[in-house]
C-alpha cells in the first residue's frame, strides 16, 4: 500500500513528531498533538504511515506513531478505503508484521492490533487465521508475531464499543474467527512450547495468548494437555511468572459454573494445594506473594460453594488463604482475601451448612487475630507523623481498615460474635494488666482491638451478657490518650443500643463522652457529637427528664464544636425533643431553637459577607434538622404544637428572603427547610402553604434559582393530589401555574443551556402538575411550552435536564392514547372513590395528537440526533422510549415518513440503502402489528450499531441535519 512520498509531504509530520515529543514550549507542543491529530483523520495518512513504517532510517517514536495511526484508521476510518483497498491494506499489514518480526515489540503490537481488527471488520475475509499463519511462517523467527496477533484478536473481538458492526454480525464474525479455529489455535500453542527451537523469550507470550483464547478452548482439553502442568512448572521461572499467575487464575474462574464433582475442579484443586509451601518460601518477595496470594484468592473466590459442600477435603485451600491473610507487609495484597471470606460466609450461616461452619470455625477464628494485628497503626512516625505527612497513604490506610472491618463481621457471623469480641477484650485488657505492672505498651496495641469492637457492633446481641458488660467496664477506664479516647468514644456510640437495654451502664458512658468536648481536639469532639447523637436517639426513653440539663450542655458546646458535629449533636438532642410529652413538645423545642432564631435575626437585618452567608445557611440547617425529627403524631382536628412554633418562625425565614435571598447558600437551605415543613407536617403546614407559595413564586422572579421550582414541585406532590380538599387543590395549581409561566419568561431570555439547574427544576415540576392535574396541564398554556423547551434541552448536552426533559415529553404523550399512563381517582355520585383506567376524554387525546403531528417530525430528528450523537449513554433507554411513544401516536404513515425524513439526513457514508429499509421496515411492522416491545429492541440496536460504525472519538459530525441548538421562546 506505500507509494513514493517525497520529503515536502513527510516533513511536517516529522517535524510536528520532534516538538511533540522533544520540544519544550507547552503552546509548540499542543499545536503539533493538534496537526498530528488532524493529520490521523486524513485520507493520507493511510500511505503516509506505511512510507514511514518502511523506511529503515527513521526514529523509532515516527514508526511508533505511524504504527499507531494505522491501528486507529482501521478501527474509525476503514470506510475511507474501497473494496480493493481494503484487501490490499490486508496484504501490506501482513507484509510490515514480517518488517519487524524482531521488533520493537511496542510497534509489532500496534501492527497486530490493526490487523486483528481488519480480520474482524473484513467480513469477507474467512480464512484470516490460516492466511496470517501460513504468511508469516511455521519457523521459530515467526513466533512473536503469530503469537502476538492470536493473543490480541480475541481481546479485541471482546470489545464491541468499537467495532462497527451490527450485533448479528458480530456475532457470526467471532464464531467463524475464534470458535470455529480455537483447536486449531491450541495446537498451534502446545507445538510452539513443546518445541526446542521456540525461544525462551516467546514463552511468556505463549501463556498470554493462552489466557486471552481461554474462553475459547474447552477448558477439559487444556487440562488434558501438556499446557496444564507447563504452566505450573512455569511459576517457577522469574521470565514467566506473571504470566503464568494469570493464566493459572483464569483457568481456575472458567471452572466457576462445573459441578463439585467435575475433573477438572480436582485437578486443577491438587495443582493449586502443591503451591502452598511457597505462600511461606515468598513473603520475602512481594512480588511472588502477591501472585501466590492471587492465586488462592482466586481458588478461594471460585470455590467457595464447593468448599462449603466438602469442608474437610478443601480445608487446606482455606488456611492457605489465612496464610496468605496474615502477610503484613503490603496490606494491598491482604485485600485480595476479603471477598472469598465474604462469599464463604454467606454460605456458612445457612443452616444446610452447620457441619462446614464447625469444621472451618478454628480457621475464622485465627482470622479475627490477623485482622486486628492488621489494624494497628504504624508504630514509628516518620517527620512527627505517622504517615510521613502523606495523606493520601493515610486515608488509604483508613479505607482498609473499614474494609478489614467487613471482614470482622464476617466472622462474627461464623464463630459467634461474643467469640470474636472476647479476642478484643482479651487483648486489651492483657495490655491494660502489662502497663500495670510497668511495661511500656504503645497505644497502638491497645487502638486496634477497640476498633475491632466497633466494627462488630452490628453483630453483637443486644442481649449479649457474657462480654459486653466486660467490654464496658473496661473502656471507661483505659490511659487517656488521643488516639485511644477517639476510638472509644466512637465504640460506646455503636453499642447505644445494647446500652439502652443495660441502662446502668449509662450514666459512666455519658459523662466519658461528655468529657471528650472539652478535650482540645476536633476529631475527639467530632467523635463525641456522633456518639451523643446515637446515645440520644437510642437512650431517649432514659433521658427525657434530663432535657433542661442536655440543653444547657448544648448552649455551652455548640459554639466550641465544628458545624459537622454541631450537625450530629443537634440530630441527637432533636430526637429527644421529640421524645417528650406532647403537652412539653412546644415548650422544649422552642428551647432548643430560640437560640439558633436569636442568632439569623441578629443576622437578617445586618449586611453580611460569604463567610456570613454560610453562616445563615448553617443556622437554618439546624432549624431544618429539628423540623425534620420532631413531628408527633396528632390526632386529626387537634393543633400541632409543632406548627405553632414554625408558624412562629416563618417570619424569620421570609426576612432572610428578603434580604439575602441573593446568596444561593441562603436561598437553598431555606428551600431545603420548607421542604422539611412539608413532609413532616403534611396537612398542618396548610396553614402557611398559601404564604409560602407567594414567597416561592416572588422569591423565583426575583433571584431566578432552581430551587424555587424545586420547592414549588414539592408542594405540587404533596397537596396537588386527591388527599387535599378542593379549595387546596385550586390554590395549588393556581401558584404552580403562575411559577411555570414566570420561569418560561425568564428562559426566553437566557440561553438555556447556560441555566441547566433552573430548566431540570422547572420539568420536575410541570411532571409533578401532569401527575396531579392532567386534564388540566394538556388544555393550558402550558402543555406546548413543556414540549418546546425539552425540544430545545434536547439540542444541549447537560445529562440531567435531557433525563427530566424525556420523562416529561413521556407523561404528556402519554395521554393521547385512551388509557391514562396511571390510573385516575374518579368518584361516583354516591361520593364513593373508585379508579378508571379508560378516562382520558377525546378532546384531550385530540391535544396531544395534535401536537404531535405539529412537533413530531422535529421532534423525531432531534431525538434520534441525540441518541446517535450527543445524549449521554445512559439516556438511550429513556430517550428509545420518547421516540417509541411519538411514533406510535403518529401512526402511519407519519412514522415511516419522519423516520425516513431523518435517516436521509445521515451521512451517505454511515449505511447503506438497505440497511436504512431494514430499520423503516421494522418500524413500519411494529406500528402496524402494536409490537412496541420489539421495535424498541431493533431500535435499541440499530443505535448501537450505528454508533459503534459512526460515533467515534475522531468524528465531526454531531448532529443530524438541522437539529441545530434551538432558543426557547415564550409569547405570554
Amino acid at each position: 500500500m506505500a507509494s513514493a512520498i517525497d520529503d515536502r509531504t513527510l516533513s511536517p509530520i516529522l517535524q510536528a513528531l520532534n516538538a511533540l515529543y522533544t520540544g519544550s514550549n507547552r503552546q509548540t507542543k499542543e499545536q503539533a498533538g493538534q496537526f498530528l491529530e488532524q493529520f490521523q483523520k486524513s485520507q493520507e495518512a493511510w500511505t503516509i504511515s506505511h512510507t514511514i513504517l518502511s523506511s529503515p532510517s527513521l526514529p523509532i517514536e515516527s514508526k511508533l506513531f505511524a504504527a499507531q495511526t494505522l491501528r486507529s484508521k482501521v478501527i474509525y476510518d476503514l470506510h475511507q478505503l474501497p473494496a480493493d483497498g481494503q484487501l490490499q491494506l490486508r496484504s501490506s499489514l501482513i507484509t510490515l508484521l514480517g518488517t519487524y518480526t524482531a521488533g520493537p515489540k511496542i510497534i509489532l503490537t500496534q501492527l497486530c492490533l490493526a490487523l486483528a481488527n481488519l480480520a474482524i471488520q473484513l467480513v469477507q475475509w474467512k480464512s484470516a487465521l490460516e492466511d496470517v499463519i501460513r504468511a508469516c511462517g511455521n519457523d521459530a523467527a515467526s513466533a512473536p508475531i503469530v503469537l502476538e496477533f492470536l493473543k490480541v484478536l480475541p481481546e479485541e473481538a471482546s470489545d464491541v464499543k468499537k467495532i462497527p458492526l451490527s450485533e448479528d454480525e458480530l456475532k457470526e464474525r467471532t464464531k467463524e474467527l475464534l470458535e470455529n479455529n480455537a483447536m486449531q489455535v491450541l495446537n498451534i500453542l502446545v507445538a510452539y512450547v513443546s518445541s526446542a527451537n521456540t525461544p525462551q523469550s516467546s514463552h511468556a507470550l505463549i501463556f498470554e495468548c493462552l489466557n486471552s483464547w481461554l474462553r475459547e478452548v474447552p477448558l477439559e482439553t487444556i487440562v488434558n494437555s501438556p499446557l496444564l502442568n507447563i504452566v505450573f512448572q512455569a511459576l517457577s521461572n522469574d521470565d514467566l511468572f506473571d504470566a503464568a499467575t494469570d493464566c493459572v487464575c483464569s483457568m481456575i474462574r472458567e471452572t466457576r459454573d462445573l459441578d463439585d464433582e467435575s475433573d477438572i475442579v480436582s485437578t486443577l484443586y491438587s495443582k493449586v494445594i502443591e503451591l502452598r509451601p511457597r505462600i511461606a518460601e515468598s513473603k520475602d518477595d512481594p512480588d511472588a506473594f502477591r501472585n501466590y496470594t492471587q492465586i488462592f484468592a482466586d481458588a478461594g473466590e471460585v470455590w467457595h460453594m464447593v468448599i462449603a459442600r466438602q469442608p474437610r477435603q478443601f480445608k487446606s485451600l482455606v488456611e492457605a488463604v489465612a496464610e496468605c491473610a496474615s502477610y503484613d507487609e503490603d496490606l494491598e495484597v491482604i485485600q485480595f482475601t476479603f471477598y472469598f471470606w465474604y462469599l464463604l460466609k454467606q454460605m456458612l450461616v445457612l443452616d444446610r451448612y452447620e457441619d462446614a461452619k464447625r469444621e472451618l470455625r478454628d480457621v475464622f477464628l485465627g482470622l479475627v487475630d490477623i485482622l486486628i494485628n492488621h489494624l494497628h497503626y504504624p508504630y514509628e512516625e516518620r517527620n512527627g507523623d505517622l504517615f510521613g505527612n502523606n495523606k493520601e497513604q493515610e486515608e488509604k490506610f483508613r479505607a482498609f481498615r473499614h474494609e478489614m472491618g467487613d471482614v470482622l463481621k464476617d466472622c462474627c457471623a461464623v464463630v459467634g460474635a461474643s467469640f470474636a469480641l472476647r479476642k478484643a477484650y482479651t487483648k486489651v485488657n492483657d495490655c491494660l494488666q502489662a502497663q500495670n505492672m510497668g511495661e511500656n505498651i504503645p497505644w497502638q496495641d491497645i487502638e486496634a482491638p477497640i476498633f475491632s469492637m466497633r466494627a462488630m457492633a452490628r453483630e453483637v446481641d443486644l442481649d449479649e451478657t457474657h462480654v459486653l458488660p466486660d467490654v464496658m467496664t473496661l473502656l471507661i477506664r483505659l490511659p487517656d490518650h488521643k488516639k485511644i479516647r477517639f476510638a472509644v468514644t466512637l465504640v460506646l456510640g455503636r453499642y447505644t443500643e445494647w446500652t439502652a437495654k443495660h441502662p446502668e451502664y449509662l450514666e459512666a458512658q455519658l459523662t466519658y463522652i461528655t468529657n471528650g468536648f472539652y478535650v482540645n481536639d476536633s476529631d475527639i469532639a467530632g467523635a463525641a457529637a456522633q456518639s451523643m447523637m446515637h446515645f440520644c436517639r437510642d437512650c431517649g426513653q432514659h433521658l427525657v427528664n434530663y432535657i433542661d440539663q442536655l440543653h444547657d450542655f448544648y448552649e455551652k458546646i455548640a459554639p466550641q464544636i465544628h458545624v459537622e458535629s454541631l450537625y450530629d449533636l443537634t440530630d441527637g438532642v432533636a430526637h429527644l425533643v421529640a421524645a417528650q410529652p406532647l403537652d412539653k413538645i412546644y415548650n422544649s423545642l422552642k428551647m432548643f431553637c430560640a437560640p439558633v432564631v436569636a442568632r439569623l435575626y441578629s443576622r437578617a437585618n445586618a449586611p453580611v459577607d460569604e463567610a456570613g452567608y454560610r453562616k445563615i445557611a448553617d443556622e437554618v440547617e439546624l432549624l431544618d434538622t429539628f423540623a425534620r425529627l420532631v413531628h408527633p403524631h396528632i390526632d386529626p382536628g387537634n393543633p400541632d404544637p409543632c406548627m405553632q412554633f414554625w408558624s412562629e418562625v416563618w417570619p424569620l425565614i421570609d426576612l432572610l428572603l428578603d434580604n439575602h435571598g441573593q446568596s444561593t447558600y441562603v436561598s437553598e437551605r431555606c428551600c431545603k427547610f420548607i421542604r422539611t415543613l412539608m413532609y413532616s407536617y403534611r396537612t398542618s403546614f396548610f396553614s402557611l402553604l398559601g404564604t409560602v407559595a407567594e414567597k416561592l413564586v416572588v422569591c423565583f422572579d426575583k433571584f431566578h434559582y432552581g430551587c424555587y421550582l424545586w420547592a414549588s414541585g414539592i408542594a405540587v406532590r404533596e397537596y396537588g393530589n386527591e388527599y387535599s380538599d378542593q379549595n387546596i387543590q385550586s390554590a395549588v395549581w393556581e401558584f404552580a401555574f403562575r411559577q411555570s409561566i414566570s420561569t418560561f419568561k425568564y428562559m426566553s431570555t437566557v440561553n438555556i443551556a447556560d441555566i441547566p439547574d433552573v430548566v431540570e427544576d422547572l420539568f420536575r415540576l410541570l411532571s409533578n402538575l401532569i401527575t396531579s392535574y392532567p386534564y388540566r396541564f394538556i388544555p393550558s398554556e402550558l402543555c406546548k411550552p413543556s414540549v418546546d423547551a425539552a425540544r430545545a434541552i434536547f439540542t444541549t448536552e447537560n445529562k440531567e435536564p435531557i433525563f427530566t426533559a424525556m420523562d416529561l415529553l413521556h407523561d404528556i404523550f402519554s395521554y393521547g392514547f385512551s388509557t391514562p399512563p396511571v390510573s385516575n381517582i374518579m368518584f361516583n355520585d354516591a361520593g364513593e372513590q373508585y379508579y378508571d383506567a379508560n378516562a382520558v376524554p377525546p378532546e384531550i387525546q385530540g391535544i396531544v395528537k395534535q401536537i404531535v403531528l405539529a412537533e413530531g417530525e422535529m421532534l423525531t430528528r432531534q431525538v434520534f440526533s441525540g441518541l446517535l450523537y450527543t445524549f449521554p449513554r445512559e439516556c438511550v433507554s429513556d430517550g428509545t422510549s420518547v421516540l417509541l411513544v411519538l411514533l406510535k401516536l403518529a401512526g402511519l404513515p407519519n412514522a415511516v415518513q419522519w423516520v425516513n425524513s431523518t435517516l436521509a439526513m445521515l451521512p451517505a457514508i454511515a449505511m447503506t440503502q438497505q440497511e436504512k429499509e431494514k430499520y423503516l421496515s421494522a418500524v413500519d411492522i411494529a406500528i402496524q402489528s402494536d409490537d412496541m416491545n420489539r421495535l424498541r429492541r431493533q431500535t435499541m440496536d440499530f443505535i448501537g450499531w450505528y454508533t459503534r460504525r459512526n460515533v467515534t472519538p475522531r468524528s465531526e459530525i454531531r448532529r443530524i441535519g438541522d437539529a441545530r441548538d434551538m432558543r426557547f421562546t415564550f409569547a405570554s
